[in-house]
């Protein structure tokens, strides 16, 4: 195994040959970083980074942003002010760089970039800042600048929010009870002012941050889920309603005022770790709902064209579809010719030829160069494409905790109970009797777990993102355990989005003019051929040598042609490149000038590097299935090199045939790892959903996670930090139950003073933290 030299992540030298570099992506972006000067970025660079995708360096369409512009800076003609998404930032290094590109534009006037939420703040002189360069420059490193998404508030704002008030009232409440616990005589003049503002406090924190706590606990239990919160509301509602009582009866034995402040603080300490770090991996990737939100109805020649929303489409309409646009509902094709890829719909990468008057599927993506007329057969209410897209039903429901917290509550109900009427009944103390219910039903509180339990996650969660694994959805690592199968998509998924060309020093040998005409040509095509060449040369030094100002033309189910003045240069089919008296050479593609062929060149799909190595891994105790809408004997020929039997490999399915096959599975468990529409049916039935992070892919936004690069290996590790976890928290839970019975055996006895408890909760809450600590440190060491 070889390291990146650009991104620090491990990769097969099998793979690459002598290349330094995991992929052709990471090659381009350090060549154009030390080009440009920027290497103090490395200086500043975390370890390990998300691997370049070349996707990244696809063509992509920033009319949305030329339009913003324009409007923003027709009404502020002095300084403009944008927020856009950013992808690619995660690390300080990125941010210098990103900065750094920005200040040297100019009309620059100041950039702020949220690593945490995937944004970033400019502010330009209107006019003089170049906006939609600067998007395209970035691109080159990485960077993807798109529009803002709409989102709910985060979680972890509302809570931070919480958090900073929680902490302020649990030091105020600390502060005016330390003097009773260091022995202030009661009758001090200011010891009843002291308590007072200790309740103020307490109460201002149950109000700010209990009631977080208890509004869930209570509306999950109304709605028939019981969750953590439920116990921990449960214990801070019982404190406060103890300690308000012996306020009121003057029982200093009764007053946790302390320690309801405190506990809140903790527990928000708590749930504003793990969704911070759950959100933080969310917006690492723009929104990926690639589908059309509207579409250009077609009137007539007098009135033109007009935007309308999808819902509005309907059987009879006439509607245009731009090149790399989807066609969201089944029509008819009216114009002479188009070229259609149908990836979406059953995973089949190349370019389907339709005639006029052939149907188009609902799903198909243009990937010609030229607008095609439509007349829709159906509307977008019922189309394939409309229930591709629906968003994925999850209750997040952890029946395994449930059944612990029942039992849970109920021990701890019980010996409360018991305790008090024993100290009632046996020996006729009623104060004592109700100090001991208050007394176990506090100390009993899940302080340790609440507080391990987001620190265990958030561990977890930080070492898959160091190794390119972006957890998403929060009960992840309780639904892994339930696996018993993983079934896994073709294309995009254990191959690579686009096919691979099979010799790239052709591109290399190609005279440097002629060079930089084919890199021109492939430049904005969507054709799987373009995607492959286009991937290829960035491990290809730019020509000094421009290309000339082409006139492009398609030839649907042909190829390309390029003309400068009198050169003509062709790119597709060899019959249609070359002369037709010159026999063309072996490829499946030739690069012709004037008919006579510069190169031909031969693609292969591309199959993710360690495939065979980690399936054979997760296979080990779980059923493997290749599911896919490809063509039956290429999912067979890839099952038979990756060690799939034949009857798990099953080709030529459609998104509900997919749908079904997992639905059946439901009682084993099942992980499905897919990228495209065709999948969407299916996750919804899948018990986690899994899926590589690529700029062509839709299911990012509803996956529990995501992972980069080329590899699979990122998946195994799931597993093995799925079991990391599991072994922390066994511990803290071990620790937990010794903890409980302690602390309980003293309240039983009435011998739990406010103090104690004050000093015992936190003590817990540490110990707890340092065996996460501990166990994730020695399983580190023992796993790879």
């Amino acid at each position: 195994m070889k390291t990146c030299i650009h991104c620090g992540t491990p990769f097969s030298s099998a793979a690459r040959g002598d290349s330094s570099f995991c992929c052709n992506g990471c090659e381009y972006v350090h060549r154009l970083i030390h080009k440009e000067g920027l290497e103090h970025y490395y200086d500043l660079r975390d370890p390990k980074i998300r691997p370049v995708s070349a996707t990244v360096f696809q063509p992509r369409d920033f009319t949305w942003l030329e339009t913003r512009v324009a409007e923003l800076e027709a009404a502020s003609p002095g300084t403009a002010e944008m927020v856009f998404d950013l992808e690619g930032i995660s690390c300080v290094g990125c941010v210098w760089l990103v900065e750094k590109l920005f200040r040297e534009q100019p009309g620059a006037v100041r950039i702020e970039i949220n690593t945490q939420y995937g944004q970033v703040r400019m502010q330009w002189r209107s006019g003089i800042f170049p906006v939609v360069d600067f998007a395209r420059e970035i691109q080159q490193y990485g960077y993807v600048l798109g529009p803002a998404g709409e989102r709910p508030q985060e979680e972890s704002r509302r809570l931070l929010a919480r958090l900073g008030m929680c902490g302020a009232f649990a030091l105020n409440a600390m502060l005016f009870t330390l003097p009773r616990y260091l022995g202030m005589d009661p009758a001090f003049s200011l010891a009843p002012l002291f308590e007072l503002l200790a309740l103020l406090f307490a109460t201002l924190s149950l109000l700010t941050g209990g009631s977080y706590f208890i509004k869930r606990g209570w509306k999950g239990l109304r709605q028939g889920v019981l969750h953590i919160d439920f116990p921990i509301g449960l214990g801070l509602s019982v404190a406060y309603a103890g300690s308000l009582l012996g306020w009121w009866l003057g029982l200093e034995s009764f007053l946790y005022f302390d320690f309801v402040a405190i506990f809140i603080f903790l527990m928000l300490v708590g749930r504003w770790t793990q969704e911070r770090a759950l959100e933080e991996n969310r917006h690492q990737l723009l929104s990926r709902n690639r589908a059309p939100q509207k579409v250009q109805i077609v009137e007539d020649d007098l009135t033109g064209d007009r935007s309308a929303p999808l819902e509005t489409l309907t059987p009879g309409m006439r509607f245009r579809i731009l090149p790399g646009e989807i066609v969201p509902a089944l029509a008819e094709l009216e114009s002479l010719r188009g070229g259609f890829s149908l990836e979406w719909i059953n995973g089949e990468s190349a370019m389907r030829e339709f005639q006029t008057g052939q149907y188009v599927p609902s799903g198909a993506q243009n990937i010609g160069l030229e607008p095609v007329l439509l007349k829709a057969r159906q509307s977008y209410a019922d189309s394939l494409l409309k229930r591709l897209l629906a968003p994925a039903k999850d209750d997040g429901r952890d029946l395994r905790l449930e059944k612990i917290l029942r039992v849970y509550l109920g021990v701890v109900l019980g010996i409360a109970f018991a305790g008090a009427l024993g100290w009632w009944l046996f020996a006729a103390q009623p104060v004592t009797a109700m100090q001991v219910l208050l007394s176990v039903l506090v100390v009993s509180c899940p302080c340790a777990i609440g507080v391990a339990a987001p620190l265990a996650e958030e561990w977890a969660v930080l070492q898959l993102r160091r190794i390119g694994v972006f957890v998403r959805a929060r009960g992840l690592f309780h639904n892994l355990a339930r696996i018993g199968h993983i079934v896994f998509d073709k294309t995009g998924t254990l191959t690579l989005e686009a096919p691979e060309l099979e010799e790239p020093d052709r591109l290399k040998h190609l005279p440097p003019a002629d060079r930089a005409v084919l890199r021109s040509m492939v430049q904005s095509s969507l054709h799987p051929v373009c995607r492959a060449l286009r991937e290829a040369f960035l491990a290809v030094p730019e020509e000094e040598i421009a290309a000339p100002e082409l006139l492009l033309h398609e030839e649907i189910g042909m190829g390309i042609e390029a003309s400068s003045g009198r050169s003509k240069w062709r790119l597709g089919r060899p019959a249609w490149a070359c002369h037709e008296n010159s026999p063309p050479p072996v490829g499946q593609a030739i690069f012709a000038k004037e008919g006579s062929p510069l190169a031909a060149f031969s693609f292969r799909e591309a199959v993710r590097e360690d495939a065979p190595e980690a399936l054979r891994a997760l296979g080990k105790g779980r059923r493997l299935t290749l599911l896919s809408g490809d063509r039956r004997d290429k999912v067979l020929a890839m099952a038979r090199d990756l060690g799939i039997p034949a009857d798990a490999a099953l080709g030529e399915q459609s998104p509900d045939e997919k749908a079904r096959f997992v639905e059946n599975l439901a009682s084993e468990g099942t992980l499905y790892i897919g990228d495209g529409a065709n999948d969407a049916l299916a996750f919804d039935h899948a018990t986690v959903r899994g899926t590589p992070a690529t700029p062509h892919g839709l299911l990012q936004d509803r996956a529990d996670f995501f992972f980069t690069g080329r590899s699979l290996h990122g998946i195994l590790r799931l597993f093995r930090v799925r079991d990391r976890r599991r072994r922390a928290l066994t511990s803290v839970f071990a620790f937990t139950i010794a903890y409980n019975l302690t602390v309980v055996a003293i309240a039983l006895a009435g011998h739990m003073h406010p103090l104690l408890a004050a000093i015992l909760m936190p003590l817990s809450s540490l110990a707890s933290i340092g065996i996460v600590a501990f166990a994730y440190r020695r399983v580190s060491r023992k796993s790879p």
